[in-house]
């Protein structure tokens, strides 16, 4: 009997052993359509398509700008694919005239996160082409870390500017702002697909060439307080040199740093707030615009007093990184991204629920020519970002960011 026994559970376990291993899904395919504007006869052809979750794949468009897949491990993936080009390049493609500059850098693709296949459906993707800022957010420090007494230091957060291209640009009248970041988030992009609500908005001064940054140069704006921090905690970073401090008025702070004046808040708080633990969802933005006076104020839905929100369209968006804040047992909710796809098609997050631990986030590097670092920028920060354990500012050549 106990032979018999044992054989039987055996068989059990073999049994319940073949049935884990999942039956791939075959026959389907994936179709990649151009923008809109582009001709008929031009296709997204020859291109890598790559998938990443219970298995990694990369597959080649063909000439019609589809992939006929024939095996994929049925699962929950992030779907990725791009390619860069020339304004130049790009008006080639179009059906009509364009006021497109030839230098402009254009990013042709899509992202997609936490796509579910299970089955042999085929996919049929739009190609976004979105045009790429020469000024990027290459760095924010939001975590904090712990001071001399082992206590929480929150006060030398920073976000840092990277001029991505082979020209000088300038800061003059651009807008650096943090979207809402309540819980639950008020306005994420799945319900609203064309508008963007600013919890704060920043200006910088400026009458146009003010404030030039060179190509591969940085601008380091103090969140909060422009000074040597690492005296009061060891870890922590030296923002005595930044070039702009969010403060209430010139003379404070650092009297040596000039103000970065917030032009909307939601709240009474009169620095850059950014959050330990996240989420921060950080963006440049230009407009010609009055965005005090012509940008409505909107509360929470269901709400009547409490913050009020900036609400804008997306288009006026230059760059962006969504910070999502990492949950205790789980990987960050996608659902409360604040930025479409065409914005920010991922997310990065430290590795800490609620900070303090001394990590920033950071533009990976893409190639180091001409003396100069370029930066990785495909609008997804979950491949052009990484997580850093040296938030210091101004520095690209450290390992992890190559």
């Amino acid at each position: 009997m106990k032979r018999i026994s044992y054989l039987f559970v055996l068989g059990l376990l073999l049994m319940a052993c073949k049935r884990e291993v999942p039956v791939a899904i075959d026959s389907f395919r994936m179709q990649f359509a151009m923008p809109e504007e582009c001709r008929d006869d031009i296709f997204y052809a020859e291109q890598t398509v790559n998938f990443r979750g219970p298995a990694q794949y990369s597959f080649r468009t063909d000439a019609r700008g589809g992939v006929d897949i024939q095996s994929l491990i049925p699962g929950i993936y992030d779907i990725n694919t791009y390619i860069e080009m020339s304004g130049r390049e790009y008006k080639a493609l179009l059906k009509e005239a364009s006021t497109l500059s030839d230098d402009a850098r254009l990013m042709l693709g899509v992202s997609l996160l936490n796509r579910r296949i299970f089955s042999a459906e085929d996919l049929n993707l739009q190609i976004l082409a979105m045009q790429l800022s020469d000024l990027v957010i290459s760095k924010v420090y939001y975590s904090g870390t712990k001071d001399k007494m082992d206590r929480n230091y929150t006060v030398d957060g920073y976000v840092e500017l990277f001029n991505n291209s082979d020209h000088t640009v300038y800061a003059d009248g651009l807008y650096l702002a943090l979207a809402e970041s309540v819980s639950p988030a008020a306005y994420p992009a799945k319900d609203n697909p064309d508008s963007i609500y600013a919890r704060q908005i920043c200006r910088f001064p400026g009458a146009g060439t003010d404030f030039p940054v060179e190509p591969g140069k940085t601008l380091l704006v103090a969140a909060r307080s422009a000074r040597n921090h690492k005296e009061s905690a060891p870890t922590s970073v030296d923002l005595s040199q930044a070039d702009f401090e969010v403060k209430l008025e010139d003379g404070s702070g650092n009297p040596d740093v000039r103000r970065l004046p917030i032009v909307s808040n939601s709240t009474a708080v009169q620095y850059f707030n950014l959050l330990s633990g996240g989420p921060n969802a950080v963006f440049l933005f230009a407009t010609d615009e009055d965005v005090v006076n012509d940008w409505p104020e909107v509360y929470q839905r269901g709400k009547t007093s409490g913050e009020r929100f900036r609400r804008m369209h997306k288009s006026v968006v230059l760059d962006a990184v969504e910070c999502l804040k990492k949950p205790a047992q789980s990987d960050p909710d996608v659902n409360t991204k604040r930025f479409q796809d065409e914005i920010d098609a991922g997310y990065i997050t430290i590795n800490a629920v609620n900070g303090y631990n001394c990590q920033s986030v950071e533009r990976r590097a893409s190639r180091f020519e001409n003396g100069r670092y370029y930066l990785v920028d495909t609008n997804n920060s979950s491949t052009d970002f990484t997580v850093s354990n040296d938030p210091t500012p101004g520095k690209y050549d450290k390992e992890g960011l190559q």
